[in-house]
């Protein structure tokens, strides 16, 4: 009897422990699903995909480039969805862990959820190349990086599921850069006979390097609608020389808005970023040492901004 009494009251045991585990389990996934609703973040807006693309750069044997991507669905999208292209700054798009980092995460979430794909270009690490931000590199946001633009517009206007006449382009710094040279008269989107279907309908920079006349060349338009964000602190993209080059160009007719933010610095739109010293990133020449951090007055204001701008371009 008693011997069957401990069998028994050891299964017993056994199964109170079991039933525990699974119902922590249930609590833990339960509590990690609420917290994502509560925040405003669904595992539908975050689902990516990776996928290789072909840019319109060139090897040395003349084939396409290959490149990474990572491609964000719209959320619940019910027919085919405009899309937005995303130009990474110049230390590339990924966290030291290897993560993409929040910035593009954080857009490609809202992005998503106002029911637009988004198609986020590695134009780096596809290319082996680490971080350009302190001496610069082979990836340059005047050619290789257009190139690479222009490859993601073509692969997603082929892609089922997305507005081919509804696709538009956002960067930050390097990445901001790019949209510069890639919406202006030295694009390859401009060469007579390689752009079959439509082009850009809009571009979005944030703090764009090379936001001047110097680099964009004096006869610089575009035809394409460009949102320019970039702050008043900021001492690695300044605001003078881009305020100068934005209002030649206005001046001329091009549809830029440009808007400059008191106070905030490089990386203002990132989310819950500190604001502090960049020395890893001093530029050799000049001897500057960026500031990042995020300024949230001018991180809202933005958001509302770029929600808007998108919506009349895309006609939503």
């Amino acid at each position: 009897m008693s011997v069957r009494f401990m069998s028994l009251t050891g299964r017993t045991h056994r199964m109170r422990r079991v039933a525990f585990r699974l119902a922590r389990c249930v609590f833990s996934r339960l509590a990690v699903a609420l917290a994502c609703i509560s925040s405003g973040w669904s595992g539908t807006a975050f689902a990516q995909e990776k996928v290789s693309i072909p840019s319109w750069d060139a090897d040395s044997s003349g084939a396409p480039v290959m490149i990474d991507a990572y491609l964000f669905r719209a959320a619940n999208a019910s027919g085919p969805t405009p899309a937005v292209v995303f130009m990474h700054g110049c230390n590339g798009m990924f966290t030291r862990k290897g993560k993409i980092d929040s910035r593009e995460l954080d857009w490609a979430q809202r992005l998503n959820a106002q029911g637009y794909a988004v198609l986020a270009v590695d134009s780096f690490t596809s290319r082996a190349q680490p971080s350009e931000c302190a001496k610069g590199g082979p990836v340059r946001p005047s050619v290789e990086r257009p190139r690479d633009a222009y490859g993601a517009l073509r692969y997603l206007q082929r892609l089922p599921g997305i507005r081919p006449d509804r696709i538009a382009l956002m960067g930050w710094s390097h990445g901001g850069g790019t949209v510069l040279f890639s919406i202006g008269p030295k694009s390859p989107g401009r060469v007579p006979g390689t752009r079959p279907g439509p082009d850009f309908v809009a571009a979005i920079a944030f703090y764009p390097g090379w936001c001047n006349a110097a680099a964009q060349g004096a006869g610089w338009s575009t035809r394409i609608p460009l949102l320019l964000l970039t702050g008043a602190d900021d001492v690695w993209t300044k605001a003078a020389p881009c305020d100068a080059f934005v209002r030649d160009v206005t001046a001329q007719g091009a549809p830029v808005t440009f808007h400059i933010y008191p106070g905030a610095v490089h990386d203002f739109d990132y989310p819950n970023l500190p604001v502090r010293n960049r020395p890893e990133f001093t530029n050799p020449r000049t001897h500057v040492v960026p500031i990042t951090g995020t300024q949230p007055e001018a991180r809202d204001d933005a958001i509302a901004r770029v929600t808007a701008f998108l919506a009349n371009a895309f006609g939503t």
